[in-house]
């Protein structure tokens, strides 16, 4: 096939082409686990009901089943006390599991990498209140289905979502004032970038290089002030009753509620929008400036450099993919597009192994390249939380950081290291099981032969030699061992043996990178 014949199949991702993965995610089961309190008796108190049993428990391994359920299915839960939070929280760890079958299993590799760039893009803290947690299935349906698609379609189903309307506090925000947490993180953050804020070299629009001919180089507070109010009445049906007394339906739904929208006159990147237009289209048209204006194709273009290429992308190809994303602004591909540009480019087939893997890529890369049988749970969130990443939990709209300095402190590094040899222990068993023997070859017979088998698999070449003989001695379970010692013993002995080399093997430094 060759790469670009690669390059243009995971562009292209067939979803009837990744029916192991989809089955893997329908039989995945996941536990849940609480404590029902019994009814109380009739004026509260302590005191239960006549007859009434002690706590109900529940404890059940249950198949993935709200992942696929449309929001208006799974966002009823929110806001009933009568519902344990166990069951309103299990929405997004259902997103959490399906994202590390994925991470694994997918064929498609690259959109799963570009599905998690947006999630850090355009983040949202499930943690921060249970309608992120119950919108967060939906969410990841979004990203998921624009990740190769149009910018400016990504962002706007990202701006009518639950979830970020929750997150950054949009739900509530009405006229006078109106609520600037999004259209602040939307300049600074989902489009043109902190570095186009100019509010410290100029306080008026017309000051603004480019603004007085409606292209300005850069926003300032102003833009930020009037967007937000171009905003206002961007809600959802979450089962409130509003000012008129009319209470909304509880879906989850995206809702436009004129009455809370500031009708007036604006000004947003030396634009003018006219007074008393429809709220839906105030918003719409900020949408529309900001996903065309230069600096976001720069700001997303270099994003994406550093994600799929170095820490310190290059320039010139920086340029080349802003270039590409201004021209496809329209395309139904214009993501797509960008990232052929980028994975195709000379930077990118030239490039040193130089990004640090991310917790997730680390476990991922070493399950596929053992052969694992995986079957995710809780633990291995934790475990992913301990090396850094908060599978969609991360606080601050930010999201995680994309260099490697932020994962290599000290104790991410350490829970790293530690990761490969705790698959053997009790507190991994059922969650991945690795028989290293199966995927020996029988022709690989001497301590080099199976040695170099597993360097391949794992690091793309030969142990490098300063651990090579380290390395066959581990194989060997003695200081008297060369390449052309025999690999011999009982199974279950050279399986461990071949377990701690492995796992030595992944904390190469060579294991770490791509």
């Amino acid at each position: 096939m060759g790469w670009e014949g690669w390059v243009e199949e995971q562009l292209a991702p067939d979803e009837a082409a990744d029916e192991e993965c989809q089955r893997r995610i329908r039989e995945a089961r996941l536990l849940i686990e609480y404590e029902v309190a019994p009814p109380k008796a009739e004026g509260g108190g302590a005191k239960m009901m006549m007859g009434a049993k002690g706590p109900r428990k529940v404890k059940e391994n249950r198949p993935l089943s709200l992942l696929d359920q449309p929001i208006e299915k799974v966002f009823p839960m929110y806001g009933k006390d009568g519902v344990p939070f166990s069951e309103k929280s299990r929405a997004m760890e259902e997103v959490m599991m399906a994202a590390m079958l994925r991470a694994v299993y997918s064929r498609w590799q690259v959109r799963e990498m570009l599905v998690d760039f947006w999630h850090n893009h355009f983040n949202v803290n499930g943690d921060k209140d249970e309608s992120i947690a119950l919108a967060l299935p939906s969410y990841d349906r979004m990203i998921r289905s624009h990740a190769l698609g149009n910018f400016r379609a990504l962002l706007e189903v990202v701006a009518k979502s639950a979830a970020m309307l929750y997150y950054l506090d949009g739900v509530e925000s009405r006229a006078s004032p109106a609520n600037e947490n999004f259209a602040r993180e939307l300049f600074e953050l989902h489009t043109l970038g902190v570095r186009h804020y100019v509010n410290h070299l100029h306080t008026k629009w017309r000051e603004v290089p480019g603004a007085l001919e409606g292209k300005p180089e850069g926003y300032i507070d102003q833009d930020v002030y009037e967007a937000a109010r171009a905003f206002t009445g961007w809600t959802v049906e979450n089962g409130n009753e509003d000012d008129e007394g009319v209470k909304r339906p509880l879906t989850g739904k995206f809702m436009m509620h004129e009455a809370w929208h500031d009708p007036y006159q604006k000004r947003v990147l030396a634009t003018e929008f006219d007074s008393q237009r429809p709220g839906l289209e105030d918003g719409s048209r900020v949408l529309d400036l900001v996903a065309r204006h230069p600096a976001t194709a720069r700001f997303i273009s270099e994003k994406l450099c550093r994600r799929f290429v170095s820490d310190e992308p290059p320039k010139a190809l920086v340029q080349r993919a802003a270039a590409e994303f201004a021209a496809a602004a329209d395309a139904p591909d214009q993501i797509a597009r960008v990232l052929r540009l980028i994975l195709q480019s000379p930077e990118f087939r030239d490039a040193q192994p130089g990004k640090f893997k991310r917790p997730l890529e680390f476990l991922a890369s070493y399950l596929r390249a053992v052969g694992a049988e995986f079957a995710p749970r809780m633990d291995v969130v934790y475990q992913l939380e301990g090396m850094g990443q908060r599978l969609f939990r991360w606080t601050t709209p930010t999201g995680h950081p994309d260099v490697s300095g932020y994962w290599q402190g000290g104790t991410f590094l350490l829970r790293r290291w530690n990761l490969p040899f705790q698959f053997r222990d009790d507190s991994w068993k059922g969650i991945a099981v690795c028989h290293f023997l199966t995927h020996t070859p029988p022709e690989c017979r001497t301590l080099g032969q199976v040695l170099d088998h597993w360097s391949g698999r794992l690091i793309g070449g030969s142990a490098p030699e300063k651990i090579r003989s380290a390395l066959l001695r581990v194989l060997a379970d003695s200081d008297e061992a060369n390449a052309e010692t025999a690999f011999d013993g009982e199974d279950k002995d050279r399986d461990q043996r071949l377990a701690s080399c492995i796992a030595l093997l992944a904390v190469t430094p060579e294991f770490q990178y791509r």
